[in-house]
């Protein structure tokens, strides 16, 4: 068999951000396709769309590279190849010139692209298509990297499956899906917490559900305790996807002012059920359109995020006009199906020259 696509990832067999657009990726490529995973371990295919397979490195960079390269052995000159992470990049650039391919895609997904490059990562980005996640993305990637200002970077905002139906019921419940880390404390559960006396004092029923597991947690629990609300702060843990589908149903709208997201999936998910959404500034600006489908706030303002909060329970009216807005733009422009046509036509492209004048074409 010769692959028509090879796409190597870190994962894709999991519930992550990573996970879960290497998933629509390989979507999107021509098959037969193989994805080469370094961290799932390919004896649980979880993922087995027909005309595509996977084979896992169980965490071993050197299986990593052995099953890429091997994989280039039974690819042609017309094979995509196209990898889910800017770490991964400089295998990917290797696997194509084994084949003698096109330039090789590199998605940009966020934080890691934020900060300056390694040489070889420099060297694969140089010839790569690159393609990001989000603006924000973007702007963070040359800003931190000034090398490469001139790369030509295509902005390909990912999607959901459109499934399910949007419920507008109005409850007391307020949401927020998030990983609790301490290295990750900018998702902003300390600046609800912080507000959430004040949000209880004037909507005594109101109830701020915290979907999501990890190291912090505990600190954030004793921390609601402190503030006297923990009544009406429920912690519910990891949950599955059913059980996730229907917190984002019962929910009357889904915030999260976090400072530094790559993208933000769950804003997705949120519209998906028809709920108006709170995000930081940043990336959820491109995702939540401001006054229309919610409210976009700097996270450094804690009382912008509480009026936003209030607003959205004192006036059901707006929050349910929302919530359908935020409904209608996941559907126009959000979908799996969007992000796929978006991604194929940048895999596709003819080559171009992106690099920048500055760019060595060897890594020194």
């Amino acid at each position: 068999m010769t692959w028509r696509s090879i796409l190597l990832t870190p994962n894709v067999l999991g519930k992550d951000g990573v996970s879960a657009l290497s998933r629509e990726m390989a979507r999107a490529l021509p098959s037969p396709a193989l994805i080469v995973s370094l961290h799932d371990d390919s004896r649980t295919p979880d993922f087995s769309p027909v005309g595509i397979e996977v084979r896992g490195a169980n965490g071993s960079r050197l299986a990593f590279i052995a099953a890429a390269l091997n994989a280039a052995r039974h690819a042609g000159s017309e094979t995509v190849v196209v990898c889910s992470h800017l770490h991964l990049a400089p295998v990917a650039k290797c696997v194509s010139v084994v084949i003698g391919s096109t330039r090789p895609t590199v998605m940009l997904c966020g934080i890691e692209a934020w900060k300056p490059l390694r040489r070889f990562e420099r060297w694969a980005l140089g010839a790569s298509e690159v393609a990001s996640i989000s603006q924000h993305t973007v702007d963070r990637f040359k800003a931190a990297n000034p090398k490469l200002g001139g790369i030509d970077v295509h902005v390909c905002h990912p999607g959901l499956s459109a499934t399910g139906k949007p419920v507008l019921g109005l409850s007391s419940m307020a949401l927020i899906v998030a990983r609790m880390s301490a290295s990750e404390r900018y998702k902003g559960h300390d600046t609800l917490l912080d507000m959430w006396p004040r949000v209880v004092k004037r909507h005594p029923d109101a109830m701020l559900v915290v979907a999501g597991d990890g190291d912090d947690r505990a600190r954030l629990e004793a921390r609601a305790r402190d503030l006297g609300v923990a009544r009406a702060v429920k912690f519910v843990g990891a949950v599955s996807d059913k059980a996730l589908t229907t917190l984002y149903e019962q929910c009357r709208f889904f915030v999260m002012p976090s400072r530094d997201e790559g993208f933000g999936l769950v804003f997705l998910e949120a519209m998906r059920a028809g709920k108006a959404c709170i995000g930081g500034t940043g990336a959820a600006g491109e995702i939540i359109e401001h006054g229309v489908t919610g409210f976009v706030v700097d996270p450094a303002r804690h009382g912008d995020v509480e009026v936003a909060v209030q607003l959205l329970y004192d006036d059901p009216g707006m929050c349910a006009r929302y919530g359908g807005g935020g409904r209608e733009r996941f559907m126009a422009m959000f979908t799996d199906r969007h992000f796929q046509t978006r991604f194929a036509e940048v895999v596709t492209r003819p080559a171009a020259a992106t690099l920048a004048p500055s760019m060595p074409l060897v890594p020194r």
